[in-house]
């Protein structure tokens, strides 16, 4: 069987593909698609074997809780856990982290021998599900210490961030370096969600370990990709969420070290992690046990074991394909000009690249695009990527991410790059082509169609929206709720609005509405129809949702 034949094959596995075969698919770092026996084994369980675990003593609930056990072992033979009770279930990796983190602060206040120093380093590129529970814990416990500490040179807690360079590179002896014997957590990704770069967790952990520093690792976008041994790692604790891994939502989970998982407190009470309750006192099992309340996601964690399965008889073949695709994609992406990717340079990588778009020293704003990639059925995703704090430190408003599967193909990237290229000629071609000044912008979408000359006539309307100077980007005019951020203001005196939006698409929107807007009096415009006046020219029925959302913000604010 040649190579085609077997990508086809694997891809068939995947029934989304046969009711969608137009979408083409690159965003699997958001979430995977589920292959038919993942999706059979929760429909079986959901049929034939619907009973709650761990509490019932009939028949039917002890098979159940043998398979749902079983899982647990499964996944810790999966990442070379040293036993399934160092396994504990949760919602996924945010869950997971949020757990640890609660627990590691109440260590903390307790003076657990666990906890020390008084510094948590994380990387700026961290997604906020590994930024916030730490934040939260650093909160939580400064403010306890103020209140209630009479010692006025009490340490508080904060945390380090560790940066790459401008191009998004790290280098890694700046993490190492900044380790010290203040230091009490690292909170790291084992791979980047925004960049696709692969940390070296192993020398890291070492690093921790050398100052009695803990390692946290969220492996969110490792599972579906790599060789994932958390024995070999080092780490002190590693999470993970199914539907990254070719799983269910709604289910991942948590490894931890026997030192640290019985050093945890609960997170949540009642249920299924109690072993004797009073009114007077209670009596919780021991891990992983204690941090499961509630009845859990039974089918969910049915359906990680056959994803888990999946991954495990098909990895070889994953990783060889997606090494494949990814260095055509990034060869092709390379004889654009116009494309400036983020993060290569650090070597090891997943398939998973974050790009923006530079044209004679200007931005090209990714979300206009995305128009294009959308409007030719291509899914992938634009914006900051749960990781604010990294773009604000490259100086970037966000990116357009790729992120391929084994289920993707080379018709795939082909068809992608093709649209980006149409995509870019026509954002730089409205450049070059003047507006008619003698009419107005309204009157020269008449008798426009497609969306193609739509979005070049929106295009070239945001020429007539005169600059808003910089020092005027304040929080008092951002309009909140936007695809991209947009600055709205209202002069009383001469009755005008101004308006700015690095998007050229919305500042071409926003022109079209100002132009109406400024020509109306305060009481005219609380009474004008500014959507349907957009639908009238043809416009709207071009927006995807989000963008509609948007704009009505704005025009909420224009009829004020």
């Amino acid at each position: 069987m040649d190579l085609s034949a077997i990508m086809q094959e694997f891809r068939q596995e995947f029934p989304f593909f046969k009711s969608y075969p137009e979408c083409i698919y690159l965003d699997s770092a958001a979430t995977t698609h589920k292959p038919q026996c993942v999706i059979d084994t929760i429909a079986q369980a959901q049929a034939q074997s619907n009973a709650n675990v761990h509490r019932s003593s009939y028949q039917l609930a002890a098979d159940v809780t043998r398979q749902y056990e079983a899982i647990r072992s499964r996944l810790a033979h999966f990442i070379n856990a040293p036993d399934s009770q160092n396994i504990f279930w949760a919602k996924g990796a945010t869950e997971a982290l949020n757990l640890i983190a609660y627990g590691l602060g109440e260590l903390c206040l307790a003076n657990h021998p666990l906890w020390q120093g008084n510094e948590i380093i994380i990387l700026t590129s961290e997604h906020h599900a590994n930024i916030l529970p730490w934040q939260q814990l650093i909160q939580r416990v400064n403010q306890i210490r103020s209140a209630y500490s009479q010692n006025e040179h009490i340490k508080m807690l904060r945390v380090t961030p560790v940066s790459p360079d401008k191009n998004g590179d790290y280098q890694y002896d700046e993490l190492y370096n900044a380790i010290s014997d203040d230091t009490a957590i690292i909170a790291i990704a084992h791979v980047s969600n925004a960049l696709g770069c692969i940390h070296p967790i192993e020398n890291i952990s070492a690093k921790a370990h050398q100052y009695n520093a803990l390692c946290i690792v969220d492996g969110t976008q490792a599972l579906a990709h790599l060789n994932v041994d958390v024995q070999a790692l080092g780490c002190d604790a590693y999470v993970g969420s199914s539907h990254k891994m070719f799983g269910p939502t709604g289910v991942g989970f948590g490894y931890g070290t026997d030192v640290l998982l019985d050093a945890l407190p609960p997170y949540q009470v009642g249920g299924e992690m109690i072993e004797h309750v009073s009114f007077t006192s209670s009596r919780f099992q021991s891990y992983p046990h204690k941090f499961e309340a509630g009845t859990p996601n039974i089918h969910g964690v049915l359906g990680l074991g056959a994803a888990i399965d999946f991954v495990d008889k098909h990895l070889a073949y994953i990783q060889r394909t997606e090494e494949n695709l990814f260095t055509y994609l990034l060869t092709q992406l390379s004889q654009i000009k116009q494309v400036r990717l983020l993060g290569q340079g650090n070597l090891h990588k997943i398939s998973l690249c974050s790009m923006v778009f530079v044209h004679n020293g200007d931005s090209l704003s990714h979300y206009d695009v995305l128009r294009w990639l959308d409007e030719a059925n291509i899914a992938l995703r634009v914006g900051h990527h749960c990781a604010m704090p990294l773009m604000q430190h490259l100086e970037v408003d966000g990116t357009l991410r790729v992120s391929i599967s084994a289920y993707n193909c080379v018709a795939d990237i082909d068809m992608f790059i093709d649209v980006l290229k149409s995509a870019i000629d026509q954002l730089i071609g409205s450049h070059d082509i003047l507006i008619n000044d003698s009419l107005s912008l309204a009157s020269q979408f008449n008798g426009l169609q497609g969306y193609e000359n739509i979005f070049r006539q929106i295009m070239l309307s945001s020429k007539a929206l005169p600059v808003l100077d910089a020092s005027k980007h304040i929080d008092a005019y951002h309009v909140a709720g936007c695809e991209v951020d947009v600055w709205l203001m209202y002069t009383p005196h001469n009755n005008a609005f101004e308006a700015f939006a690095n998007s050229k698409i919305i500042r071409g929107l926003l022109a079209i509405l100002l132009e109406k807007a400024n020509s109306l009096t305060a009481k005219e415009r609380r009474i004008f129809d500014f959507s349907g006046y957009l639908t009238a020219l043809g416009i709207t029925h071009h927006l995807s949702q989000s963008r509609v959302n948007g704009l009505d913000r704005v025009i909420a604010k224009l009829s004020a």
